[in-house]
């Protein structure tokens, strides 16, 4: 056990070594003042119920101030904060999970309804690296993979509040190119945010769009398929699909073959139960678990401390009461 404020401990204890003996020293100067004689007491003092009286009031006295030594310095031990330090090698799972977001005009009243999906769906993460793209004419990446899941969280507020005060993303970057929706080359943006690094890593891509391009292409559909599927990338596709609309159009085909081509899977918007069933998808992909570096992490212990100061104070309260205070 080591304290996080060591400096305290002494500190502490010499401040009330000082106020005792402060105390102390005012107590008898005040009860020699008031001290009067009294002849003729040893009749009383002999008596076998007073000699049993003052040896429970000087045993009260003494449990008393054992019990506020204890109780002083468990409050001082507990202010110093008690840890215990540990190194642990963190274990990162090495999925990459690229999160993909059309945010053209004609998405932009399911947008906020994919977000609520993307935050569910990073709340279940545990380990993986998660990033995010979107586009419209152009793509821009809005945060690389990371695993901290507290800035990702906060990222998808903003988000969030611009879809419900604006209803369109117009972040700078995503109007950079002529047309709109241009989903291939966005797709395949996504795609390039996977590093090319060394080892097996489980890749997803999480892409959700309605498919509407409208312009020119730098790659067609079944290209970006095939550029995705030899990177041996999963897609997960959500696409604002309704019971009402038909499942077979062109561009409800193409976004479930990039899916089904990929070995991943397609969604309807209005699924439910998408975001539980890409994660179970996700965690089926083939895992390993990559040794980080060691880091040294603290636990605070106050326990014993604890302990020591609720049953100093039980002992205080209990002599108090005994000797009637």
């Amino acid at each position: 056990m080591s304290f996080h404020w060591g400096w305290v401990i002494p500190a502490g204890l010499a401040v009330a070594v000082v106020l005792a003996g402060s105390v102390s020293s005012r107590t008898r100067r005040r009860g020699s003042r008031r001290a009067v004689q009294v002849a003729n007491t040893d009749a009383l003092t002999g008596l076998s119920r007073y000699r049993l009286l003052a040896r429970r009031h000087r045993r009260n006295a003494a449990v008393m101030g054992v019990a506020s030594g204890v109780l002083v310095i468990a409050t001082v031990m507990l202010s110093a904060r008690p840890v215990r330090s540990e190194s642990v090698p963190p274990e990162i799972e090495n999925r990459d999970i690229m999160l993909c977001l059309d945010v053209s005009g004609s998405m932009a009243e399911y947008n906020r309804s994919v977000i609520e999906q993307y935050a569910e769906l990073v709340g279940g993460f545990e380990g993986q690296r998660v990033g995010l793209t979107i586009f419209n004419a152009s793509a821009v990446t809005v945060f690389p993979l990371t695993t901290d899941y507290h800035f990702v969280t906060d990222e998808f507020e903003r988000f969030r509040q611009t879809f419900a005060e604006r209803g369109i993303d117009t972040l700078g970057g995503t109007l950079e190119g002529e047309g709109s929706s241009l989903v291939p080359d966005g797709i395949a943006s996504c795609a390039l945010g996977f590093p090319e690094e060394a080892g097996e890593r489980s890749r997803s891509i999480i892409v959700a769009t309605d498919n509407e391009v409208e312009g020119s292409t730098l790659l067609s559909m079944p290209e970006v398929t095939t550029f995705i599927a030899d990177r041996t990338i999963q897609v997960y596709a959500i696409f604002p699909l309704f019971e009402y609309e038909d499942p077979d159009r062109p561009d409800v085909a193409e976004i479930r073959a990039l899916a089904s081509t990929t070995d991943g899977a397609f969604f309807p918007l209005e699924d439910t139960s998408a975001t539980a069933r890409i994660l179970r998808a996700i965690e089926r992909t083939e895992v390993a678990r990559l040794d980080a570096e060691p880091q040294l992490v603290e636990y605070a212990t106050p326990a014993v401390w604890l302990a020591v100061a609720a049953l100093a104070l039980l002992a205080l309260v209990g002599a108090a009461w005994r000797a009637r205070l």
